[in-house]
């Protein structure tokens, strides 16, 4: 059974990197010059997403009881959060006025990634403070509530982005 456990764990891990690799790609897909601040936000990305595995491994292990457990959580908290803000700064570039790096029917639904990615970086950030960790709502953590609420938020925003092109597609 551990190991059935280790790998649920991994495999949750897994789809957190595989969804970050996906917007990444469709992000820099467009984007077609590299500037010195992209680079080193490329890197700093790769270094959040190399974390995650360590970070959420240990957080499963340790669960959010002792101070290992505390800290645990508040990195990963924080190291979500530091994901979405540079793939939202990214989205942010791709959507500038001026830039035309995408087609003018592809910003809107740019956009709301990129407020849904900044809308969650600042739950996962919020959720690192300390005092998180030590209050329950129903036998849970608040900051896992808090991390559980950001997953309905993406539903939310496929919904809004299907009545959108429903609307648009009725207005043609």
């Amino acid at each position: 059974m551990d190991i059935l456990n280790a790998l649920i764990v991994f495999g949750f891990s897994f789809f957190i990197l595989i969804n970050v690799w996906l917007r990444y790609t469709s992000i820099t897909s467009v984007v077609p010059i590299e500037t010195t601040s992209m680079v080193r936000l490329n890197v700093l990305l790769l270094f959040l997403v190399a974390i995650e595995p360590y970070l959420f491994n240990v957080l499963a292990k340790a669960g959010l009881s002792g101070s290992l457990g505390h800290d645990a959580s508040a990195y990963y908290g924080l190291d979500i959060a530091g994901m979405n803000f540079v793939l939202a700064y990214f989205i942010h570039l791709t959507t500038m006025k001026g830039k035309k790096l995408i087609p003018d029917d592809l910003v809107d639904r740019f956009k709301r990634i990129r407020s849904y990615n900044v809308v969650v970086g600042l739950v996962f950030a919020f959720s690192a403070i300390p005092n998180f960790a030590d209050v329950f709502i129903g036998g849970t953590s608040l900051r896992i509530v808090l991390w559980i609420t950001t997953l309905p938020l993406i539903w939310i925003s496929r919904a809004l982005g299907r009545i959108g092109r429903a609307k648009k597609n009725l207005g043609t």
